[in-house]
């Protein structure tokens, strides 16, 4: 702060300090310090200071810079991936004694913990610094709990496991044309099926100008093994595909694969005549 002062009868304005001197060599330094407004709180702890009073005082504050936030050790596991999530931290308000509205808000304490298998794999379980959890999911393929958290925490999750598959076997279908089902394709139901397993409900046409494929709908959960097959019309038309197992949201079970032009343009007619067809299909590999 700069000050008026006068020395040995001599006026001086706007005096930041004063250097006197010392009898034994050195000199010192004269501030005036009463606009200091620090307070031991606020200045590092072993750091000294004076106070607006002139007294000479030492800090208490510890402003160590070391971060503060909870950890979370995430170890992932082979065949499923886990992912974390937050919500949002909600805020509260109040207004001050000036109108000024004053928001506070908080860490988070609640983790999401959401676990997803691939598709040939069970999901395992979720653990928590080695402890399993019960998931409320009812899709063997997914779990997913909410946590309180806690610093220094480990999340991981049991081993995933393959789910067991079956062969796919030949049958022989008589299927009838449905029309088109508004954006998924053209639908054939089957009316009889010889053997009676694997149980297809129909099959589902879709596709464009380049790649066109066809979706047999099977009934049941039973997961099938990937296989070529040999397709054959009873009109003497054959093709050969590369069947895969699917399970669709919508649709169930699938077993798809991709058909040439000719098989397509045949089934694609008797979808929309709605006439009755039939075809065979043998596993060739």
């Amino acid at each position: 702060m700069k000050v008026n002062v006068t020395i040995a009868g001599a006026s001086y304005s706007e005096v930041p300090s004063i250097l006197i001197p010392l009898k034994n060599g050195g000199r010192a330094r004269f501030c005036e310090v009463s606009d200091t407004t620090a307070k031991a709180a606020d200045v590092a702890k072993g750091k000294k200071f004076y106070t607006s009073e002139g007294e000479l005082v030492t800090g208490t504050a510890d402003l160590s810079q070391a971060d503060a936030r909870k950890t979370i050790t995430l170890i992932q596991k082979e065949h499923q991936t886990i992912t974390l999530t937050c919500n949002h931290p909600e805020l509260s308000s109040q207004t001050d004694s000036d109108g000024n509205t004053v928001y506070a808000t908080t860490y988070q304490d609640t983790l999401s913990i959401n676990l997803k298998a691939d598709t040939d794999y069970y999901a395992g379980k979720i653990t928590i610094n080695g402890e399993e959890q019960e998931s409320s999911s009812t899709n063997p393929q997914l779990a997913y709990i909410s946590a309180p958290i806690s610093n220094g925490m480990i999340v991981s999750a049991t081993d995933a496991a393959p789910i067991p598959t079956v062969p796919f076997t030949d049958v022989s279908l008589t299927m009838t044309g449905q029309g088109t089902q508004w954006l998924m394709g053209y639908l054939l139901a089957t009316t009889k099926q010889s053997p009676e397993s694997p149980k297809i409900g129909g099959a589902l046409l879709a596709g464009n100008d380049s790649d066109k494929g066809i979706l047999f709908l099977v009934e049941g959960e039973q997961r099938y093994a990937g296989c070529q097959v040999e397709l054959t019309t009873g009109t003497g038309i054959t093709d050969s595909a590369k069947l895969s197992y699917e399970k669709d949201t919508d649709l169930g079970v699938t077993m798809m694969g991709k058909i040439s032009d000719a098989l397509y343009a045949y089934l694609k007619e008797s979808a929309e005549s709605k006439t009755e067809v039939t075809l065979t299909i043998k596993v060739v590999g």
